[in-house]
């Protein structure tokens, strides 16, 4: 495959970067667990199966992501590899609303979170470099815009304001009144 455009050689070389750093990354960690979990070995043979398990396991991982990952960039019509490439973009909000939550503090505040709910579908038109093949793909995603947050304070209570005349003390013991006999 020496023939490839420059867009198709960009294509290969992002599968290929991402299949190796998922093979480091994935083999590394279980050739770890290997040599973290063979204490009963010496340190030079714990070594060896350490990196003897790493390699076997990025190789695989990177075999299987490449091929998973070329597959998906493969033309259905044309079998050309490496020809897919997305040609457009079109995201269309289809529906904005106003959201807000309330949160009770300990201080007997508010927290009053609000923002802009937005309902975005994005169209995907992918495109074969080789025989010009359409496809496209339609997805929905929900996004928060404009999230603000602010602190309504606690009520204040106000004490009852006292009427003229009226007694407003409730100190010592109210005075018996009633009618007496004579």
């Amino acid at each position: 495959m020496s023939n490839l455009s420059p867009e198709q050689a960009a294509l290969k070389a992002s599968i290929t970067k991402s299949a190796a750093i998922w093979a480091v990354i994935l083999g590394a960690i279980i050739g770890g667990i290997t040599y973290a979990l063979n204490d009963e070995f010496a340190q030079p043979m714990r070594s060896l199966i350490g990196g003897g398990v790493f390699v076997v396991v990025a190789a695989l991982i990177f075999i299987w992501r490449k091929k998973a990952n070329s597959a998906a960039a493969t033309c259905e019509k044309c079998s050309a590899t490496f020809s897919i490439t997305r040609t457009e973009r079109v995201e269309k909000t289809l529906s904005s609303e106003p959201k807000e939550t309330r949160d009770a503090q300990p201080d007997y505040s508010t927290k009053v979170t609000t923002w802009l709910e937005e309902v975005i579908e994005t169209t995907d038109t992918y495109t074969c470099a080789k025989c010009g093949d359409t496809k496209t793909k339609t997805s929905t995603r929900t996004v928060k815009k404009d999230e603000k947050e602010e602190i309504e304070p606690a009520p204040v209570k106000e004490k009852p304001k006292p009427e003229l005349g009226v007694a407003t003390s409730t100190k010592g013991k109210p005075k018996k009144t009633g009618s007496t006999k004579n």
